[in-house]
């Protein structure tokens, strides 16, 4: 936990010096807090820290006023090893809003599909959906909110409400 809260302010410190860089790379990360509405999850692992990582295609597959992804998580209880873990793997596509009057911050939903490698009590591989709500505070900075949900693991499912802060290069 201590290694991974180190790497966490590393990447909040650097963060800005990252900024000065101009060229997009079409990628952006994002960590946070997910809290697991399955019972038998919940009794494995109180609450997920989520990491995130999200690639930009450069053209929507649905609409103009969008971006599609491809989104790679990590719900976990620790960085050890141990099982409550869950990657969720997914195709989304974001639906942008009008800016905020005087800003050019947006605020975007966003819904996906994919599969899940779910590991609380044995490891299995199942389908996921996921929809949430953003908003950008700043020209690459975002905050968003998401529910995911998984087919049962083996008696477990890593569907849970989350809560994300995130940079995007």
């Amino acid at each position: 936990m201590k290694k991974l809260i180190a790497l966490a302010a590393a990447a909040t410190v650097s963060a800005p010096a990252m900024a000065q860089f101009d060229t997009p790379v079409n990628i952006a990360l994002r960590i946070g807090y997910a809290y697991p509405l399955d019972s038998t999850t919940r009794d494995a692992v109180r609450n997920f820290i989520g990491v995130g990582a999200d690639y930009f295609f450069g053209k929507s597959l649905v609409g103009d006023n969008g971006e599609t992804t491809l989104s790679f998580d990590w719900l976990g209880k620790s960085g050890s090893g141990a099982k409550g873990n869950a990657f969720p793997i997914l195709l989304n596509q974001r639906f942008y809003g009008p800016a905020r009057p005087g800003t050019t911050q947006r605020t975007y939903t966003f819904f996906g599909a994919g599969v899940a490698i779910v590991d609380v009590t044995s490891t299995q591989t199942v389908w996921a959906a996921r929809a949430g709500y953003g908003v950008e505070l700043g020209e690459k900075i975002f905050a968003e909110g998401n529910f995911l949900i998984t087919d049962s693991a083996n008696g477990a499912r890593a569907t849970s409400i989350g809560l994300y802060v995130g940079y995007r290069f």
